[in-house]
């Protein structure tokens, strides 16, 4: 029988014969660091979670990881990106499709046949209700879905303030356009808008039910301008309020208020590095030691145009030959006229002057581009140029090579294919219609919840406004239109650049190919 007891990673290990085996366990010590500083990160970002602020009577969470300015981090990062605000703004077109249609979902088909099919639905009262919205000074309704659906993929929030009649209470009970208790949605940016509750934070974690007022206000200087304090919009009493705000967002695991979206944590330090690659190469085209030529001028030939100086410089003087006012453009005589001495400086500025001449030839647009370092070699008597030791194509090729590895992990984060964004390797758009097509379809088969979340209170504002609506399943849905392949349509159907006599034959070879590709 043995018996072991271990301590801090030592030990000893005893067997009943009376053998003793000690031993150390290496690194342990490191391990446990290790994990302690992972303990100690978890708990200080649940610290950062639970901070907030007050403002007067109200406590106001903060959105964000120990600041309060969460949507603004978003946008400050991605918008420096070359890649990130076009994706996001082809996401929002994805979404949006051909814009909001009223529809009603019916069940077709029998057995394992059977789904449900969107079915287009012509309502006039709500269509006059929801093109009303700018007559009566607000902003026309698809401006205020495209705008949530930007916030909706940037930070997974959508904010939405209700406008409501005067006789908001008496449903029903009047006829005309006025007659609807809701009179327009109006947008406002998540960016302005913070929860907030009258609770004593101290007693319990803030939770996003116990937020009951939303504030508008310029967070980034909280001091410096008023702030507009609304009432949350409740469902299970929705004209309680004059005017009331309604601010929903998509759960995210572990945090009790507000949503952050899944992507960006992850991918943020990959966004800074892709940010950052421009600036790499630009900087080093502005400021590196960017000699690609050396120079070698052999101290003989120094020491020829040293003596020619002096010889000139001393005949001027002594007036043993004509003045020589100068020497391969270096002046001999000063502003008076009068021949002066000898100095070492004359046979530098000569070298000045070669140079400048032979970089003439050499120049280009970079500021330190063309430059050639110069050096004087002892024995030969002429110049000799060499190409200058540099690391330069290695450099930038490092910098490329990360910088399409950033691309390809930012796509990959934010799960889009890169085919349907138009980013291919070495920003290749891609030639492949099938790959363009399946994935398109993937994808828009997964924006249903996105749907849901950007069209929550447009769609209850109508079934408040038309209760018979609700009852009779319509709702408001983005037409989102999946194009026919080129093999399943007409040549009456196709765009006319496609079928033009010039490319007929094209035309048919690329159906033939795409066909055995499908097939």
């Amino acid at each position: 029988m043995t018996e072991f007891e271990i301590k801090d990673g030592r030990g000893f290990a005893a067997t009943s014969a009376g053998g003793v085996l000690t031993f150390e366990i290496q690194g342990i010590s490191e391990r446990d660091e290790i994990r302690e500083k992972e303990y100690r990160n978890i708990y200080s970002r649940y610290a950062m979670d639970n901070m907030n602020m007050k403002l007067g009577d109200y406590t106001v969470p903060f959105w964000g990881e120990g600041h309060n300015l969460y949507p603004q981090h978003v946008f400050s990062t991605t918008s420096e990106n070359k890649l990130l605000p076009e994706v996001i703004h082809k996401q929002v077109k994805f979404l949006f499709g051909k814009g909001p249609r009223l529809f009603r979902e019916v069940i077709q088909g029998e057995g394992e046949k059977q789904r449900r099919v969107r079915m287009p639905v012509e309502s006039p009262e709500i269509q006059d209700w929801l093109e009303s919205w700018e007559e009566n000074g607000y902003n026309h309704y698809w401006g205020y879905l495209k705008n949530l659906i930007t916030d909706y993929y940037y930070v997974n929030t959508c904010v939405s303030r209700y406008h409501f009649a005067k006789s908001r209470r008496l449903v029903g009970q009047s006829k005309g356009k006025m007659a609807h208790p809701i009179i327009a949605l109006s947008y406002i940016g998540s960016d302005e808008a913070r929860l907030a509750t009258q609770m004593n934070s101290l007693t319990k974690r803030i939770a996003n039910s116990d937020c009951q007022w939303v504030i508008l206000g310029d967070w980034m200087q909280p001091d410096r301008y008023d702030y507009e304090i609304y009432n949350r919009f409740n469902p299970s009493d929705p004209f309680r309020y004059p005017t009331a705000v309604a601010f929903h967002s998509d759960k995210t695991f572990t945090k009790s208020v507000y949503a952050l979206n899944e992507w960006f944590k992850g991918l943020f330090e990959w966004i800074k590095a892709s940010n950052l690659s421009p600036k790499y190469l630009n900087s080093y085209l502005k400021n590196a030691l960017n000699a690609h030529i050396h120079v070698i001028i052999p101290g003989s030939w120094y020491n020829k145009q040293k003596e020619i100086f002096e010889t000139i410089c001393r005949e001027n003087l002594t007036g043993e030959a004509p003045v020589q006012s100068e020497y391969k453009g270096i002046k001999l005589l000063n502003e008076k006229g009068v021949p002066i001495q000898f100095y070492e400086t004359m046979v530098d500025q000569l070298i000045v002057s070669e140079l400048k001449a032979i970089t003439t030839l050499m120049t280009g647009e970079g500021k330190n581009q063309g430059k050639l370092w110069a050096s004087t070699k002892w024995g030969e008597e002429g110049w000799e140029f060499k190409e200058f030791p540099g690391k330069f194509q290695e450099y930038f090729k490092s910098i490329i090579d990360f910088d399409k590895r950033a691309d390809q992990v930012i796509l990959a984060g934010k799960g889009i294919a890169s085919s349907i964004t138009n980013v291919e390797n070495d920003g290749v758009i891609s030639k492949s219609g099938s790959d363009v097509y399946y994935n398109y379809l993937i994808y828009v088969a997964s924006l249903t919840l996105d749907e849901y979340f950007v069209l929550k209170e447009i769609n209850r504002a109508i079934h408040l406004n038309f209760p018979e609506a609700k009852s009779q399943g319509i709702r408001l849905g983005f037409w989102i239109d999946i194009p026919a392949k080129l093999q399943e349509t007409s040549p009456s159907e196709r765009p006319a650049a496609v079928s033009t006599p010039d490319n007929k034959n094209n035309l048919h070879k690329n159906e033939e190919q795409n066909k055995e590709k499908d097939d």
